[in-house]
């Protein structure tokens, strides 16, 4: 079995006081063809020695032993070389044991009388360990280029002070530019954040997947099982007058107790609203991949009216308390664009608009199609935008809402992410009536 590639033989510590115990573990090793080198250890004085002066890979400890036992053991390394991973090989364990120990930093615990997991046991607590190596490291180099970069806009902040003190003349458009630069630094943040976002929706999409589907394929066995259960049983009944009239009335107060026939329709129901709540999960999931497009970044042709639905299921639970929902589709034929982005668009015109609504309200999602374009529109019933607001709410950092409540970024990242598809973003608002964004975008993609 490959084990994650070290470069050299795996070095096995065993916290263990009994032989053969230690002899059928490294069996397990053997039959799995990993490449190792043991050394078993029974106290506490010549597990420490052991810790520095064989310098194990991993620790396969036994829960309990003489005179120390595995969380001792655990907390030893946790506070001398936590980078080594550490499963716990017992005869038994609680559930409330296994609880503690995988708490106090335990990666697995594995039944002496289940040593056909310990090999995957030990390759998923060094491929667990590697990754946290390989993140560590990640994030040091982060770190440092971090450091780097501001060390960089230091220096160059300081030569343009200087510079400043001489070119008086150059001073606004320095200014100009850094402030620039500052919002494109913010709004790109922004970016990766809400990538980062749909990477993690995507991965808890597949996640949930996989138990929903084989608990969909149990229900549906456990479904046809209970069927031919009471199949059987009303076979059964059917014998029932061949019985001693004794029979007879024990079966009959037994039925009684049990209430079957209430119980024959209550199982049915209860499988089927089982079913369907499966169903409703499953839509959930596939809303979030939706949403995500987390698999291609690159622009393809897409369904906005997709995207819109499956936004608005996203956010479906900061809209039913305040607003009532109104679809108004035309049917708008696909387009080239980038899924993801503009379902982050319609995220954040959904959002404002629920936002501006102070008691219940309407909002209503319409799209149509020209010659030339399609366009999505988000109208709301909300508070409306003050005419002397509307020329800068796509401005970067500009928000109308209290402090804390807003980056005043979303509207600014929307405005630029329609303009990389070459679309554009027209608004209208009448204070007290409320506001309509449409979001127009070409139907054909501009020749490069």
């Amino acid at each position: 079995m490959e084990l994650v590639p070290l470069n050299r033989e795996l070095r096995v510590l065993m916290l263990e006081d009994t032989p053969t115990d230690s002899e059928l573990a490294e069996h397990e090793l053997h039959k799995a063809n990993v490449d190792f080198v043991a050394m078993r250890v029974e106290t506490r004085d010549s597990f420490i020695r052991a810790i520095e002066d064989f310098n194990p890979d991993i620790i396969l400890s036994d829960y309990k032993l003489p005179d120390f036992n595995g969380m001792h053991a655990l907390e030893i390394v946790q506070r001398s070389h936590p980078e080594i991973p550490v499963i716990m090989v017992t005869g038994a364990l609680t559930d409330i044991a296994a609880v503690e120990l995988i708490h106090a930093g335990a990666k697995d615990y594995v039944l002496k009388d289940r040593l056909a997991r310990l090999v995957p046991a030990i390759q998923r607590a060094l491929a667990m360990e590697q990754s946290a190596r390989a993140r560590q490291a990640a994030e040091q180099a982060l770190r440092r280029s971090h450091d780097e970069l501001e060390e960089r806009v230091r220096q160059r902040t300081a030569e343009l002070t200087v510079a400043n003190a001489a070119l008086q003349a150059e001073k606004a458009a320095q200014q100009e530019l850094i402030k620039k630069l500052a919002e494109a630094h913010n709004q790109l943040l922004q970016s990766e954040k809400m990538a980062s976002i749909g990477q993690l929706a995507a991965g808890v999409a597949h996640e949930i997947n996989n138990p929903v589907g084989f608990v969909n394929s149990n229900l549906g066995t456990l479904q046809r099982y209970m069927q031919d259960m009471f199949k059987a049983l009303s076979a059964y009944e059917d014998s029932e007058a061949q019985l001693p009239p004794e029979t007879r009335a024990t079966l009959a107060v037994m039925k009684q107790q049990i209430d079957i026939a209430y119980m024959r329709n209550d199982v049915g129901n209860l499988l089927s609203e089982s079913m369907e709540g499966l169903q409703r999960v499953k839509r959930i999931v596939q809303d979030l991949k939706d949403f995500s497009h987390t698999e291609k970044q690159e622009k393809q042709w897409a369904n906005l009216e997709q995207g819109l639905d499956s936004t608005l299921n996203i956010v479906w639970n900061e809209l039913k308390y305040k607003a009532d929902v109104i679809k108004e589709y035309a049917g708008i034929p696909q387009i080239e664009c980038i899924p993801a982005q503009l379902n982050q668009v319609f995220l954040n015109l959904l959002m404002n608009a629920v936002q501006s609504i102070e008691d219940h309200g309407r909002i209503t999602v319409r799209t149509g199609v020209d010659e030339d374009n399609v366009w999505v529109e988000v109208e709301d019933t909300g508070k409306g935008i003050k005419p002397e607001h509307l020329s800068r709410i796509f401005d970067p950092f500009f928000t109308t809402k209290p402090v804390g409540s807003g980056t005043g970024l979303g509207l600014s990242l929307s405005y630029n992410i329609v303009q990389e598809h070459g679309g554009r973003i027209e608004v209208k608002s009448e204070i007290g009536i409320g506001s309509v964004f449409r979001v127009v975008l070409p139907r054909h993609p501009a020749p490069a």
